[in-house]
């Protein structure tokens, strides 16, 4: 009776030790913010890149550090690889997301509005992801106040 006792208890601390133990970070408000952030900025920039890129420098110099400060933010997370993967793809400039748009405007100077309006598109999906990987996570406490 005893090791049966010994065994439900021993059963039922293990499964509490792993529903504490999460396999994805927890919800960030913070890096919520950066995401939605750069979202929002990222498709108004793109929005001028009908335009000449050298006009747009400084802001796709200052999105590049916006988009850099949010993958450093989320990199120094415990336990959000695909997160940061995430951020990867969309950063990356020899990928088809921000960092090759970014990459293509600069080589041609200026770039057709259809093009746009479709990298626009994708891109939009690309943050969608991040985003909604974000707000699903779940909420300690903390985040919720």
């Amino acid at each position: 009776m005893q090791t049966l006792v010994s065994r439900n208890l021993v059963a039922l601390s293990a499964s509490a030790l792993l529903a504490g133990c999460a396999l994805i970070a927890h919800y960030d408000q913070a890096a919520y913010e950066h995401a939605t952030s750069a979202k929002v900025d990222t498709l108004a920039l793109m929005s001028k890149a009908t335009g000449s890129y050298g006009e747009h420098q400084k802001e796709v110099e200052a999105l590049t550090l916006e988009l850099d400060k949010a993958y450093e933010y989320d990199r120094g997370r415990q336990l959000n690889k695909i997160t940061v993967a995430q951020w990867d793809i969309l950063r990356d400039p020899n990928r088809n997301l921000v960092g090759g748009f970014l990459k293509i405007w600069k080589a041609k100077g200026r770039l057709s509005e259809a093009y746009v309006i479709e990298k626009k598109r994708q891109i939009a999906d690309a943050f969608d992801q991040i985003i909604q990987l974000e707000s699903g996570k779940i909420r300690t406490a903390k985040a919720t106040e």
